[in-house]
């Protein structure tokens, strides 16, 4: 998992056991652990290690399913809400040139250099 100021809880978790396991898992509790909410709920735990114990392509939806009702009840548990409502503001110099499709993201990496320049220098 990246940390980089809020990344980790921005990032794109393609299984749902990759967000569940650090995130909301039981083990993740713990001091150093990445389930800062100290959320632990071990029957869901117990139903996390079953989904991800499906491993044979057949059983997809199945697990699918599995994850679904977990998650449904960790909602209804509420043990906390992220919500991610940043906003994000971009400041340049009138002096600077390109085009204003690069600046609009200010987090945006990597950085353009090779198509910024300053429109002053002699």
């Amino acid at each position: 998992m990246i940390w980089s100021g809020g990344m980790a809880w921005i990032a794109d978790f393609p299984d749902p056991s990759n967000f569940y396991a650090p995130i909301l898992g039981c083990a993740g509790a713990v001091e150093g652990g990445w389930n800062w909410s100290w959320y632990c709920n071990e029957e869901l735990d117990k139903k996390a290690s079953l989904a991800d114990s499906m491993a044979d392509p057949e059983d997809h939806e199945k697990r699918i399913k599995l994850w679904e009702e977990i998650y449904l009840d960790v909602m209804a548990d509420a043990p906390w809400v992220p919500v991610f409502n940043e906003r994000r503001f971009t400041i340049r110099s009138q002096r600077l040139g390109g085009a204003d499709a690069i600046f609009v993201d200010p987090v945006h990496v990597p950085v353009n250099y090779d198509h910024v320049w300053v429109k002053d220098v002699q």
